[in-house]
């Protein structure tokens, strides 16, 4: 559960804010509610941080969404 991420994001193309889940190496995590599923993959580190690409689709626009973002290490 340490390297679940659970998170909002808001979308690019029309604003939606959308609660999202991911896990940072690729296990099963189980959404809840309206969560999107998000894919996570690991770019590379910076000190004590695992630098991340996440992507995830907006159920109202069907957008597809890429950020990048951090999670400490475990």
């Amino acid at each position: 559960m340490e390297n679940e991420i659970h998170a909002t994001h808001t979308c690019y193309a029309c604003g939606h804010i959308m609660p999202f889940a991911g896990h940072v190496f690729g296990g099963i995590v189980v959404a809840h509610g309206n969560e999107v599923d998000a894919t996570i993959s690991v770019t590379g580190t910076t000190g004590n941080y695992v630098e991340m690409a996440i992507e995830l689709q907006c159920p109202k626009c069907n957008a597809i969404n890429q950020f990048k973002a951090l999670h400490p290490k475990t």
